[in-house]
């Protein structure tokens, strides 16, 4: 009977400790999904880094202020894209971001320009949709899965990353090119054997 209580009681504790959570499919695109190639933990520490990237950003006293920068990671290689005033502070965000734990590589897209429109912004995120539809409807490649590829847009511009091969590769860069509203392609890709 004692035990039964005990067993009861902590039931009660555990679920005061609880909270609802609230489904937000952005959290979803974030994640390591099933077919991720990275190896063992990558997807993990790579979703660290872009943490600790915006953390340090977003406390210094300057930055947050004269720049929008989004920051994205892939297998260890850092990304950093948007606008900053001028090329002092772009060059404060490269030090910032260069010295975090895990980064092998960092891919400069900063420009050196005011903030973009709210409206380029939402241009981007229905272009970045866009591509991702289009790459769920390819069929034809074995083992290609459209969650290898990751899709960034930023003003037009379209970064592409992923460990695929060459042949994902050229045929993703291929569906790209056919979206309206892209206006240039970068592959940051690495390729597989």
């Amino acid at each position: 009977m004692r035990r039964r209580l005990v067993y009861v009681g902590l039931q009660i504790i555990l679920f005061q400790g609880c909270s609802y959570y609230t489904y937000n499919p952005a959290d979803v695109d974030n994640l390591p999904n099933l077919y991720d190639r990275r190896i063992g933990q990558v997807a993990i520490i790579d979703e660290s880094i872009e943490i600790n990237a915006r953390e340090a950003l977003n406390n210094d006293l300057i930055i947050p202020y004269q720049s929008h920068i989004n920051i994205n990671v892939y297998n260890g290689t850092l990304l950093v894209t948007g606008e900053a005033l001028d090329e002092g502070v772009n060059k404060q965000i490269l030090e910032k971001v260069r010295i975090l734990q895990g980064v092998k590589r960092v891919q400069d897209e900063i420009v050196d320009a005011p903030e973009t429109h709210a409206s380029s912004q939402a241009n981007d995120s229905l272009t970045t949709n866009r591509i991702k539809t289009e790459l769920d409807n390819i069929h034809d490649l074995a083992y290609f899965s459209s969650a290898n590829i990751k899709v960034i847009t930023e003003n037009g511009s379209v970064y592409l990353m992923g460990l695929v091969y060459k042949e994902e590769a050229d045929r993703v860069t291929s569906v790209v090119q056919q979206v309206p509203g892209v206006t240039k392609i970068v592959r940051l890709f690495e390729y597989l054997p």
